[in-house]
């Protein structure tokens, strides 16, 4: 990804909070990362908490302007994004990871990596994002979560998050070359080549719990699903939930 800045703390409400006190206070350029050993108000997409044990996973966030991309392209940072641990998961777990959409990678199928993704959009402008990754590395016991995983608790052995930093920035730069690259196609053929759900899953739509399967997702981020006998049909993410 090039030259970036590490911020590293012990302890922040959440890194993605610190970020946007950052951009306010100009002590933050694009490309660079705050990195967090505890969050004491970590959260997912829709205001879920995100609570992990101090020093034993990663929690970071990256502050990247986009000059390239218009509001409506915005869906692919998410998608590099999703790919960019995925591969980076796929290096100590060879098998079995999955994108659960719209911000979560699985493993054994356990959530192992969470995504927030705040957009700064003005108009028909887009500026910039913050891009909040937490991935559980070395935690085993997860109180009270039932479908929680991490690296240790399926390999069995420590990692240095220093190391799966380092090969996720080289990810993460490496899918932002072929966005920049403005390759869609070939970013939507990867994404969608790991979705969770293309067999079999089960959805909860309109408080009802349903069978079906993922076809894919779209260039917008919304999803085809194919529920029971009923029409293939797109949904958004705050429509329509992928169940484990």
């Amino acid at each position: 990804m090039g030259h970036y800045n590490l911020i590293k703390l012990n302890a922040t409400s959440s890194t993605n909070d610190k970020v946007k006190t950052l951009i306010k206070s100009g002590k933050i350029g694009s490309g660079d990362i705050v990195w967090a050993e505890y969050q004491y108000k970590g959260r997912g997409q829709y205001k879920n908490k995100w609570t992990s044990t101090r020093g034993k996973n990663l929690l970071i966030s990256l502050y990247k302007e986009f000059k390239v991309l218009t509001v409506q392209q915005s869906s692919y940072i998410n998608f590099v994004v999703s790919l960019s641990i995925i591969d980076t998961i796929d290096h100590y777990i060879p098998s079995n990871n999955y994108i659960k959409w719209p911000n979560d990678i699985l493993s054994a199928q356990k959530k192992i990596s969470g995504i927030l993704i705040e957009n700064n959009i003005k108009g028909d402008k887009f500026n910039n994002s913050i891009i909040g990754i937490g991935i559980n590395v070395n935690q085993t016991v997860f109180r009270g979560i039932t479908n929680a995983t991490s690296i240790k608790s399926i390999i069995g052995k420590e990692i240095r998050l220093e190391e799966i930093l380092d090969k996720l920035i080289k990810n993460i730069g490496y899918y932002l070359k072929i966005l920049i690259a403005r390759d869609f196609d070939s970013i939507m053929s990867l994404y969608n080549s790991r979705l969770y759900g293309k067999d079999y899953c089960k959805f909860l739509l309109n408080n009802k719990t349903f069978e079906g399967k993922v076809l894919n997702v779209n260039k917008t981020g919304s999803v085809n699903v194919k529920i029971n006998s009923m029409e293939a049909k797109e949904y958004q993410s705050n429509r329509i939930k992928i169940l484990l």
